[in-house]
């Protein structure tokens, strides 16, 4: 009995032990980017002594679920057999009760809007996400999500020191709420997307550069990297905002040329392909918006990193709190590379 209770606290230790050494959750990109978006509206609904309530309300313009990946298959095509394997926790669930539904629009309000799980996703506090979260990562030494609610001063300085070394060029969209909301930023809108432009504005070889693109912008950008490998190595990210990448016109060339080894770079180093989706008001299918990923060469070395930020109603947001989680995203970026 004595030798049974000491393999019995033996195992409990071991227990023990392994409960507070496992590895924490990693970084997953559609869920920082919408408790980014998330917090800057709270911030903005506590400044106007709104209460969470109203915070809610403000939240019907950033759908998020956390087993609500590739959002478009569940909306539009719902089957447990196109559940990827394995499977999100709680998403067979999500996805047998969305079949249940008769159309995208009912689909759509159930899993953003009525599944409390999305509430607590995107209300929940933020510390609670883990320490590859934390802002004090990307922008330190000592960033809070509070800090971000209230996009205080010290803040916009840190992020700015942060990205000393970043140009950040905005095309296709208007760059004047990135300049308001980090006024001590590097960031510049592109005049015309060719090389020229871009040197333009790359006065150091330190310098890198991180790219922000909406309209019909993101397919010519691509192009221009493909075709200059000296400017693809500057490059750390390009964040597409419902940009058609996947258009008639660019789908057969993404096919040909948007592959790891046409978009390779000097430096051992992968570049992040970001696609914010934007299905309207319509609540369209905006797949074509995303980045595909290539196939893994047999060397595999897959310099391509391509990321779903998930879909997001453009002309639903507030240009100054798309701007804030902008730039912070761009410095988990940073912090990535």
């Amino acid at each position: 009995m004595e030798s049974a209770v000491e393999l019995l606290v033996l195992g409990l230790g071991l227990a023990a032990a392994w409960l507070s050494v496992k590895p924490s959750p990693e970084l997953h990109w559609e869920r920082l980017w919408k408790t980014l978006l998330a917090t800057c509206i709270r911030g903005q609904v506590e400044a106007e002594g709104g209460d969470a309530d109203a915070w809610w309300a403000r939240l019907s313009a950033v759908p998020f679920h956390p087993a609500g990946r590739d959002a478009y298959e569940k909306l539009f095509r719902p089957s447990l057999d196109r559940v990827p394997v394995p499977a999100l926790p709680g998403e067979h669930a999500l996805v047998e009760r969305l079949c249940a539904l008769p159309d995208p629009g009912s689909r759509y309000e159930f899993m953003f809007r009525q599944s409390e799980a999305a509430q607590d996703a995107l209300m929940a506090d933020p510390e609670g996400l883990g320490p590859a979260f934390r802002p004090s990562v990307a922008v330190p030494p000592a960033a809070c999500w509070q800090d971000i609610a209230e996009w205080n001063a010290d803040l916009q300085r840190a992020i700015a020191r942060r990205l000393n070394e970043v140009v950040v060029m905005v095309a296709g969209t208007p760059s004047a709420s990135m300049k308001q909301v980090v006024p001590h930023g590097h960031c510049v809108e592109l005049e015309a997307i060719e090389e020229a432009e871009f040197r333009r504005h790359l006065e150091h070889d330190h310098q890198r550069v991180m790219v922000v693109a909406g309209g019909d912008s993101v397919w010519p950008i691509l192009q221009l990297l493909h075709r200059l490998p000296a400017l693809r190595d500057r490059v750390l990210a390009v964040i597409s905002l419902g940009s058609p990448i996947l258009g008639e016109d660019s789908r057969a060339w993404m096919a040909e040329h948007f592959q790891h080894q046409a978009f390779d770079t000097e430096l051992n180093r992968r570049t992040l392909y970001m696609a914010v989706t934007d299905s309207g008001d319509s609540l369209r299918d905006a797949s074509e918006q995303r980045f595909p990923s290539p196939e893994v060469p047999p060397s595999g070395w897959s310099p391509i990193e391509s990321v779903d930020l998930g879909p997001l109603p453009l002309e639903a947001q507030d240009p100054v709190v798309l701007a804030r989680a902008l730039w912070v995203l761009l410095c988990y970026c940073v912090s990535t590379r």
